[in-house]
C-alpha cells in the first residue's frame, strides 16, 4: 500500500518530450482512504526533465524517492534508488518473464478504460484548459500475476473492483506542451512506454493503455482530479470500503524551457549497476 503515492504521481505525469528542453514540476495531494490511515498528509512531488530523446522523472513521495531515466534511442530505462544507491537498467527484453508468466497461466486482470472530452474549459493559472473525464475499473480478484497471492486472499478479492474516476484538465497553449505530447506519442509507440510505467516495479494494471489514451489528447495534463473507490461485497470489500474514498489531485506548479544538463541523464557516481 505504501507504493500508491508514487503510482499516482507517475500516473499524473505520464509524459516527457522530444525537441526543446522542458522541465515540469507537479505536486499531488492525496486525501482520505489509505492516506487517512497514515496519519499524515501525503503530497508527492514529481519533477520531469526532458532533453531530446531522453527524459528523467524524479518522484519524492516522502516514504520513498525514485528516479527513472528513459532513453528512446538506446531503448532502455534506468531506475535509480537513492536509498540503496542502485541503478537498475531495463530493456524491452526484460518484461519477457511477465509475458511468459501470462502465457503459462498467470491471469491478466480485466480492465475498462475510457477518456472523453466534456466540451468544458476553464482558465488555470492564466492558462486555458479543456476538460476530459476518465474512468478506469480493475477487477482486483484477477490481480494475481504468477499466482503470488495466497489462495485464501485471492478468494477474498473475488467480486471486488477498484474504480478510479475523475477529470483531467488539458492545456495546449503552454511552453513545452508540444514537446511533452511528441515524446509521449513516440514512447507509447514503442516498448519503452511500457518500461517507463513499470520501471519502479509499480505495474499498475491498465496503466500502459491509459498512457496511450492520454497520448492522443494533444495537450498536457495540467491538473487532474481523481477519486478512487472500492466496489463489491463481502468482508474484504467492507473493510476496504470503511477506509472511504481516496481523492487525488495533481497539478502542475511550474514549467520551464531552460536547458537541461546532460548530467541529469547519467548514473550518479557511487551507484551499483544492475542489469535485468
Amino acid at each position: 500500500m505504501k507504493r500508491w503515492p508514487t503510482v499516482l504521481a507517475v500516473f499524473a505525469v505520464c509524459t516527457a518530450a522530444v525537441h526543446a528542453d522542458v522541465t515540469v514540476v507537479q505536486t499531488t495531494t492525496i486525501e482520505g482512504g489509505m492516506a487517512a490511515m497514515s496519519g499524515q498528509a501525503m503530497s508527492p512531488k514529481t519533477t520531469s526533465r526532458i532533453k531530446g530523446q531522453k527524459s528523467r522523472t524524479d518522484v519524492d513521495a516522502q516514504m520513498i524517492q525514485i528516479s527513472t531515466i528513459a532513453d528512446l534511442e538506446a531503448k532502455q530505462v534506468i531506475l535509480l534508488r537513492p536509498d540503496q544507491k542502485t541503478a537498475q537498467i531495463l530493456t524491452p527484453a526484460a518484461p519477457a518473464a511477465a509475458t511468459n508468466a501470462a502465457a503459462n497461466g498467470a491471469a491478466l486482470p480485466s480492465i475498462d478504460n475510457s477518456i472523453s472530452p466534456t466540451g468544458k474549459s476553464q482558465v488555470i493559472d492564466g492558462i486555458k484548459c479543456d476538460e476530459y473525464t476518465f474512468a478506469t475499473t480493475v477487477n482486483m480478484s484477477e490481480m494475481n500475476p504468477g499466482g503470488a497471492i495466497p489462495p485464501e486472499a485471492a478468494e477474498a478479492l473475488k467480486g471486488i473492483k477498484m474504480v478510479m474516476k475523475g477529470s483531467m484538465w488539458v492545456a495546449k497553449e503552454v511552453p513545452g506542451a508540444a514537446e511533452f505530447v511528441a515524446f509521449q506519442k513516440k514512447a507509447g509507440a514503442t516498448e519503452i512506454g511500457a518500461l517507463m510505467t513499470s520501471a519502479s516495479g509499480m505495474r499498475m494494471p491498465g496503466m500502459d493503455r491509459m498512457m496511450k489514451a492520454i497520448g492522443t489528447l494533444n495537450g498536457m495534463a495540467y491538473m487532474t482530479e481523481m477519486t478512487m473507490t472500492i466496489e463489491g461485497t463481502g468482508q474484504m470489500a467492507e473493510m476496504m470500503q470503511q477506509m472511504g474514498p481516496m481523492k487525488i489531485t495533481t497539478k502542475v506548479t511550474s514549467i520551464t524551457t531552460d536547458p537541461v544538463s546532460d548530467d541529469a541523464f547519467k548514473i550518479p557516481e557511487g551507484y551499483s549497476v544492475v542489469k535485468q
